[in-house]
């Protein structure tokens, strides 16, 4: 695989200069908070509460929702201070701030009494609406004048599936977040993530009806010109065929989960950030199949095909993708009022088991012929595998709106890139000997991407 470091370098850059853009901006203290507007919230990572101030570190949930209870005063109920020599004056600040109150409704909600500790379970659910990169195919279809018989180069051949990114349309997909909070002031937790998508199923059927001429496509290595495999033409000569109907799917169906432990780094007023590590698995399987049916037209078929035969040619192309990696990250929030922006990015490194399994079929009546279709020939034909180097960029945009003291809703959008995918239609390789000898086999690398938009509730306890 030849490693894309500009795009490696841009997803890293990305996430630097998010992380820079959220410390630059001084928004409000999270309401609650013992410290006025506008001023740091100092942060003692050893845990102990500086007098007057609840210790630092509560915020966001990673990957979740604001901090409802954020930065509350001191109180003598959870042993901070025995409640003999609890003195108010000396653990409270001066003012109300011992109440957080969210805007939530048409008032004021309160969350807290001052003495109450944080939620330390979160969790998530989220609807979302994926677009998925489309397949990169060859030319695989053409059609053209009856002299020009379909191929490439010639003047009236034109394409009529392929060469190029043959898009679907959008998916549905959903995601889950689970997670807890080892410590009382949410400096540290541990949590998963499960994503999954509907299946995709993208089809293209062309017909002698619409196409009175239709062909497969390839380069012929054994005269060194463009070439076709003739499927439907009019009239009774050599390659004649009618009752013609060509159908491509491709079909695609992904995963993905990890498994993260978040260290709360630092606050500053609303800003709050924290490092993000564990590992990520995604499953990928990417399908393209090709079936051409046809009734022989031509006075003198090859292959020992007889007038009037009915032929069925059928193409599998499978490919599996498994990734185990590990990942790291960074994930901001800036909280204003009821509502939160949060960004999250985070690169994962590993290995992908890439499986590639190719097979063809001739059938004549029903009857079998051979184990070859148009493009899945003996030469190529079988299965395959590898293991790659693949980094995945994942960015994460998200506002989200306190409803309650537990509960916000959220809409974002979500992009994940993969460095090396194997899908079905790039395993079709349409240089062809027609000996025998090609295709060769042969692993292709193809970039990917997913982008979605995110809708869902979040729940803090």
């Amino acid at each position: 695989m030849k490693l894309n470091y500009s795009t490696l370098a841009f997803s890293i850059v990305a996430v630097v200069l998010g992380t820079g853009r959220s410390f630059a901006q001084e928004g409000y203290a999270p309401m609650g908070s013992p410290y006025p507007v506008g001023s740091p919230a100092p942060y003692d990572p050893a845990g102990m509460q500086p007098p007057g101030m609840m210790p630092q570190g509560y915020g966001p949930s990673p990957m979740m929702g604001p901090a409802p209870y954020a930065q509350m005063a001191a109180a003598p109920d959870y042993g901070q201070v025995s409640p003999v020599s609890y003195d108010p004056s000396m653990y409270e600040p001066v003012g109300d701030y011992v109440e957080y109150e969210n805007y939530a409704g048409a008032g004021y909600d309160s969350c807290g009494d001052g003495g109450a500790l944080p939620p330390r379970a979160y969790g998530g659910v989220e609807a979302m609406m994926v677009w998925r990169k489309g397949g990169n195919y060859p030319p695989l279809l053409t059609t053209s004048a009856n002299a020009d018989r379909g191929i490439l180069g010639n003047p009236s051949t034109q394409i009529v599936w392929g060469d190029g990114n043959e898009h679907g349309n959008p998916t549905a997909g959903g995601r889950i977040t689970l997670g807890l909070w080892l410590d009382d002031y949410q400096n540290w937790s541990v949590g998963g993530r499960f994503m999954a998508l509907e299946e995709q199923s993208q089809g293209f059927t062309a017909t002698s009806d619409q196409y009175p001429v239709l062909a497969y496509p390839f380069f012929n290595l054994n005269t060194g010109l463009q070439d076709s495999t003739i499927v439907a033409l009019p009239g009774t000569g050599t390659g004649a065929a009618n009752n013609t109907t060509v159908n491509f799917e491709n079909r695609n169906s992904f995963y993905m989960g990890d498994a993260f432990l978040t260290k709360h780094i630092a606050t500053n007023n609303g800003n709050r950030w924290d490092f993000i590590g564990g590992y990520t698995y995604f499953k990928m399987e990417d399908s393209l199949y090709n079936d051409a049916t046809f009734t022989v037209q031509d006075l003198a078929p090859p292959g020992g095909l007889s007038t009037g035969d009915v032929v069925r040619y059928s193409d599998r192309f499978d490919a599996v993708n498994e990734f185990h990696g590990g990942h790291v990250g960074l994930m901001a929030e800036f909280q204003d009022g009821p509502f939160s922006w949060r960004a999250m990015g985070k690169l994962a490194l590993g290995s992908a088991h890439q499986e590639a399994t190719v097979s063809g079929l001739t059938t004549a009546n029903g009857n079998f012929v051979r184990n070859e279709g148009v493009y899945a020939l003996a030469s190529n034909s079988g299965s395959f595998s590898r293991d790659k180097f693949v980094y995945v960029p994942e960015i994460n945009i998200e506002m989200l709106y306190a409803y309650n003291c537990n509960l916000d809703f959220k809409i974002g959008t979500t992009f994940i890139y993969f460095s090396d995918i194997v899908t079905g239609g790039a395993l079709i390789n349409n240089n062809i000997d027609p000996n025998g000898t090609a295709p060769v086999f042969q692993f292709n690398e193809q970039e990917y991407w997913i982008l979605g938009m995110t809708a869902g509730v979040e729940y803090h306890y």
